[in-house]
């Protein structure tokens, strides 16, 4: 699947000449409604931007690829963009597997591209310096998540991970955490990567009988959990890190999703009381767009785009992708409208913000 992004989805002012920003990411499979979304919201914000004179009078075109969440794939997209459109950064990019891969293969360094709005939050990532993140990394998600439960004077917790990179990383942090609050963990269960056949570990978690569950898992191992304890009348509370996709999770579950809690690295789409999320919304409504794509995926999208054309911005017009990495090492404290970010050379993790959502009886997300 290839999409090619121009002008817009309206006619935009005649603009000096092109510069490419590139997306790889799954529009396929397990992870496609989030790898859309994402896509959409990167979109929207294009469109914003060209309509209103471009960035330093330049527009700005997206090529995105489908890697179907495989790491071989991101790889071989990501080399074939940097060959035939040299851009100047990559927007998104998911999976720690995926995103190793083409640290790997050196095509980032070689070429001095950034790539933005990294969606894993693994620590190991964090001080890699291609990559600029925008959302708050498994560790800062973890810890808001305990002192969620402490707060509801939660002991007995179950830790249940997806025994990939990103599960065990998020599981030695809870380890250290719980620790240092003086717990236990009721139970552990390391769940087979990417297998929705769960039940040996529903039944480990059940008979564990703890108050609340720090799952840790891709969404479609994750909605198989959940569907599995609740099915056996656990009524546990879940918290769980931001590799679960609220949206994908009530339409995989319906009505078993609710009381689900969810990590989110951006501000709500759905309150709407930042000014960057009441910016989307309005550009959504103008595009006639349906405010259903309007999501944490979408807004994630819009939001790395907006940091994208602000680091292009101050680069000024004859920009190239080792410029832009450059002046985003610069970006200290800039306010996208209630949402900040902080990067310097030494500090790629631009935001920590953690709040916690929480699916209604009906099917609502709240936050």
């Amino acid at each position: 699947m290839i999409f090619l992004l121009g002008a817009g989805f309206g006619n935009a002012p005649a603009l000096a000449k092109d510069v490419w920003v590139a997306q790889v990411a799954p529009f396929g499979g397990a992870l496609a409604q989030a790898g859309r979304d994402f896509n959409l919201g990167i979109t929207v914000a294009l469109n914003e931007i060209n309509m209103t004179g471009g960035v330093n009078g330049n527009r700005l075109r997206l090529v995105s690829r489908d890697d179907g969440y495989r790491s071989k794939d991101t790889v071989s997209h990501a080399r074939e963009i940097l060959q035939k459109y040299e851009p100047v950064a990559f927007l998104g990019m998911w999976g720690a597997e995926n995103i190793s891969a083409v640290l790997q293969s050196k095509l980032l360094e070689s070429k001095g591209v950034p790539v933005i709005g990294v969606t894993s939050g693994m620590a190991e990532f964090r001080i890699t310096p291609a990559l600029f993140h925008i959302r708050a990394g498994y560790k800062d998600e973890v810890s808001r998540i305990l002192d969620q439960m402490q707060t509801m004077a939660t002991t007995r917790i179950a830790v249940v991970y997806e025994d990939e990179a990103f599960g065990r990383e998020a599981w030695d942090q809870a380890q250290k955490m719980l620790a240092a609050r003086q717990l236990k963990p009721a139970t552990v269960v390391a769940l087979p990567s990417s297998n929705v056949d769960v039940a040996p570990a529903v039944t480990q978690i059940v008979a564990a009988d703890p108050q609340a569950v720090l799952l840790v898992a891709n969404t479609p191992v994750a909605g198989a959990v959940i569907s599995g304890i609740r099915g056996k009348g656990l009524k546990s509370l879940v918290f769980a890190t931001s590799t679960v996709n609220a949206e994908q999770l009530v339409k995989q579950l319906g009505a078993a999703a609710s009381g689900t809690a969810i990590a989110q690295g951006m501000p709500s789409p759905y309150r709407i009381k930042t000014p960057v999320a009441q910016d989307f919304r309005k550009q959504i409504v103008a595009l006639g767009i349906d405010l259903e794509r309007m999501n944490f995926a979408s807004l994630e999208g819009y939001v790395a785009t907006r940091v994208l054309a602000e680091g292009l911005r101050r680069a000024g017009r004859d920009v190239d992708a080792k410029a832009l990495a450059k002046t985003l090492e610069s970006m200290r404290r800039y306010d996208l409208g209630g949402f900040w970010i902080d990067f310097s050379a030494a500090n790629h993790e631009g935001s920590r913000y953690v709040d916690m959502s929480i699916v209604g009886d009906d099917g609502r997300i709240r936050q």
